[in-house]
């Protein structure tokens, strides 16, 4: 199950970087986009490594300019972001890496790869084999303690993506552990002020908060516990309290459930794909496809 392919203009073959490409998954991955006309990849890692995974999956055709030898993480990433500076690829994606240190490198001011005024933040678009409808789940990447105005970005960065795509249309929940705003839950208080903010703001998409995960996405919990709204129970863009909510729903869904998670971080001037390095292949081309969806 591809995301939003449909979507993408035809062998557009995108500049990308694969940071740190050290491992199959993330080459046969990139193989797999080229050969879909998505990317047209730099390979970024141990060039020993990275030949022998060429060898065992039949990649001959690859260019040899564009294996590019890198000792570390650190050094991949580092790479990576001066291909981005320099317009040489208009994609980033993470290959067999920690996601902190493709960010940390990534935010350097002498890369100058962020928008001004423009907060970043990651989001998964996770479908499922079944009835159930597309869900945006954010921040569960990037964003670790994510601040009121640092919510208000993640809210206005998904609505933004969310525009993008077919007969989507956004319904917003600011997710808490309660649908009552406590003293003593901060969350909760952060939730109430980003839905008056979002009134004002987006005043034709619902947004509702404080809301447990239940209430969010069961009309039936909603109506037990009798708070029912435009957004509750139908809820298809769910914002996180914190990253290790994000994280932990994300990785049930995919685990549990089946799905396949979409991941990427936007709002800066070039995105970057963010997966698991458990996700499987469908997972990582999707996320290219969504990376590339949100640029257009």
């Amino acid at each position: 199950m591809i995301q939003n392919i449909d979507l993408i203009k035809k062998n557009i073959y995108l500049d990308a970087a694969i940071v740190n490409a050290n491992n199959e998954l993330s080459i046969l991955s990139a193989k797999n986009a080229f050969e879909l006309g998505l990317i047209n990849p730099y390979l970024i890692g141990n060039i020993n490594i990275i030949k022998k995974i060429l060898i065992n999956i039949n990649w001959s055709s690859i260019e040899e300019e564009r294996l590019i030898s890198s000792n570390s993480e650190a050094e991949s990433a580092e790479i990576a972001c001066k291909l981005a500076s320099s317009n040489k690829v208009r994609l980033i994606v993470k290959g067999h890496m920690h996601s902190d240190i493709m960010m940390a490198e990534y935010i350097k001011s002498e890369h100058q790869l962020l928008t001004k005024g423009v907060r970043m933040s990651h989001l998964w678009l996770l479908t499922f084999d079944d009835e159930k409808g597309p869900l945006i789940i954010t921040d569960g990447a990037l964003n670790i303690m994510p601040s009121l105005r640092t919510k208000q970005s993640i809210v206005r960065n998904s609505i933004n993506f969310s525009v993008k795509l077919d007969n989507f249309k956004p319904k917003v929940a600011i997710l808490s552990a309660t649908e009552k705003t406590l003293d003593s839950l901060a969350s909760s208080l952060e939730a109430e002020k980003i839905e008056r903010w979002a009134q004002k703001e987006f005043p034709d998409i619902p947004v509702s908060g404080p809301l447990a995960f239940d209430n969010a996405i069961s009309l039936e919990a909603a109506q037990i516990k009798g708070n029912v709204d435009e957004v509750t129970g139908h809820a298809n863009i769910l914002v996180m309290p914190n990253i290790e909510t994000g994280n932990a729903i994300v990785k049930v869904m995919v685990n549990y459930l089946n799905a396949t998670a979409g991941g990427f971080v936007v709002g800066s001037k070039v995105p970057v794909v963010i997966t698991s390095r458990s996700h499987n292949i469908d997972s990582r081309i999707s996320s290219i496809c969504n990376a590339i969806l949100s640029m257009n």
